[in-house]
């Protein structure tokens, strides 16, 4: 194997490691929208439907905070796209891939909903999730007006998956990794009513 080969093969890899994030962002949203769908099962449970989904919400939210941190030193899509413009000599067609990373850096700093998404994940970060600051600790977090639509987040995850995808097309041959979650909670509550109704 070329240094080349096993350049392109590394590069690969990190890029993987971005997909998983991605695939576990989008199993958390699609477990988050099936307990929504199931909203007249779920009120027999409150307490835990509540807890569950802010938990879903919170892990969703830090993973997009990683991968949009702008720290140098860390691994997120700022720093991929730099890596990718760097390391074109290890795409087969370097003018274009050059040409559509340009497309998705534009996109990235100049759409109004991604832009406005990456800067609210960055405050609450900062002020909620990485640190007590004192002026949302406590019921004071009432008081935080950084909430972001599903759309938002939507629009963000979208973007995510594009880049990644094509990134990752320029580099193999091979099938993307798909997500895992496949409507389970609906498919315990279909196997439960069909329980009852085969006892009956």
């Amino acid at each position: 194997m070329s240094q080349q080969e096993k350049m392109k093969n590394d590069f690969l890899k990190e890029v993987e490691g971005y997909i998983l994030q991605l695939l576990y962002t989008q199993d958390l949203i699609s477990v988050l929208k099936d307990i929504g769908d199931l909203e007249h099962k779920m009120a027999a449970a409150p307490n835990f439907t509540l807890i569950t989904e802010c938990a879903l919400s919170d892990s969703y939210m830090l993973v997009l905070m990683r991968l949009y941190d702008k720290s140098k030193e860390s691994k997120n899509i700022y720093s991929l796209i730099e890596k990718c413009k760097k390391n074109s000599f290890l795409f087969k067609n370097k003018k274009e891939v050059l040409s559509k990373i340009a497309e998705f850096q534009d996109e990235l700093e100049k759409d109004k909903f991604i832009s406005h998404t990456v800067n609210v994940l960055r405050e609450r970060r900062d002020t909620i999730y990485a640190h007590n600051d004192s002026k949302y600790f406590g019921y004071k977090i009432e008081e935080d007006k950084t909430y972001l639509k599903t759309f938002h987040i939507q629009i963000l995850v979208d973007f995510t998956e594009r880049i990644l995808t094509y990134i990752f097309s320029q580099l193999s041959s091979e099938a993307m990794n798909e997500v895992k979650y496949d409507n389970d909670l609906k498919k315990i509550f279909e196997k439960q009513s069909s329980s009852i109704n085969d006892k009956e």
